[in-house]
C-alpha cells in the first residue's frame, strides 16, 4: 500500500489579510500532545498549529504515520493537500466549508469547572460521541477561535484538551505550549516542487494508483 504524505497548504496570496474575528484572531503557534486512551502503545504523535491571523498550518507527527500537514485560509475557505504519490508531489485543492452539513458524530453540552493547560484557563464542555457510551469532558478557551482547529470549529472557543474516535481507536489531544511569536508566512506557501491539482483529477490518478481516498487531519 502506497502511503500518502498529507500536506495542506495555503491558498498562495501574497497578501496576508486580517480575519474578522476580532479578539478571538490569533498569530503564533499550539503544540498538542497526542495519546491513545482506550489501549495503551507506544506511538510517539504530536500535533502543532502555526498561525497567521487567517492563515493556518496544521502539522502532525506519528512514529507510526510520518508526518502529515494541512494548511488553509480562514477567509476564503480554501486549503491545499499537498500529497506524494508515485514519487510526484501534488497540491490538491479542497473546499473548506464550515457549513457543511455533514451529519456530526458528537455534541457539546454546558458542564461547571475549569481547567488550566499550558498556562492557560479553560472552561469544561461536556462532549458525547456516538461511538462510545460515555460522555468525556473537554476544555477549551473563548479567548481563540475554535476555526484555527482542523476539527470541532464549531466549539465556543479553542479546545485545549479534547477527544477523537475513530474506527482506530480513542485519542486525547492536550495543549503542551502556546508561543505567540507570529511564523513567516513563507511557511505557509505550497512548495514550488508540488503540483496544483483538484480534487477530482487526483481522485482519478489515486484510484488507478490502488489508493482511492485522501487522508483526513
Amino acid at each position: 500500500m502506497i502511503k500518502l504524505l498529507l500536506f495542506t497548504v495555503l491558498f498562495s496570496f501574497s497578501l496576508e489579510v486580517c480575519w474578522g474575528q476580532d479578539a478571538n484572531h490569533f498569530s503564533g503557534t499550539l503544540t498538542y500532545r497526542i495519546e491513545r486512551v482506550d489501549v495503551k502503545d507506544s506511538v510517539q504523535a504530536k500535533m502543532i498549529i502555526f498561525a497567521r491571523d487567517s492563515l493556518i498550518k496544521i502539522v502532525n507527527f506519528s512514529s507510526d504515520f510520518g508526518k502529515q500537514e494541512t494548511i488553509k485560509h480562514l477567509i476564503y475557505q480554501k486549503k491545499y493537500v499537498l500529497i506524494e504519490l508515485d514519487q510526484e508531489k501534488f497540491a490538491v485543492q479542497i473546499k473548506d466549508s464550515p457549513d457543511d452539513t455533514t451529519a456530526k458524530t458528537y455534541t457539546f453540552h454546558p458542564t461547571k469547572g475549569h481547567s488550566k493547560i499550558a498556562g492557560l484557563k479553560g472552561k469544561k464542555l461536556a462532549a458525547k460521541y456516538t461511538l462510545i457510551q460515555n460522555e468525556l469532558t473537554v476544555v477549551y478557551t473563548p479567548k481563540i477561535s475554535a476555526q484555527y482547529l482542523g476539527s470541532f470549529t464549531d466549539a465556543p472557543g479553542l479546545l485545549l484538551q479534547y477527544f477523537i474516535v475513530n474506527d482506530h481507536g480513542l485519542y486525547k489531544y492536550t495543549l503542551e505550549s502556546i508561543d505567540k511569536k507570529i511564523p513567516p508566512l513563507s511557511l505557509f506557501m505550497i512548495p514550488t516542487d508540488y503540483q496544483k491539482i483538484s480534487l477530482k483529477a487526483f481522485m482519478e490518478k489515486s484510484a488507478n494508483s490502488g489508493n482511492s481516498s485522501i487522508p483526513n487531519n
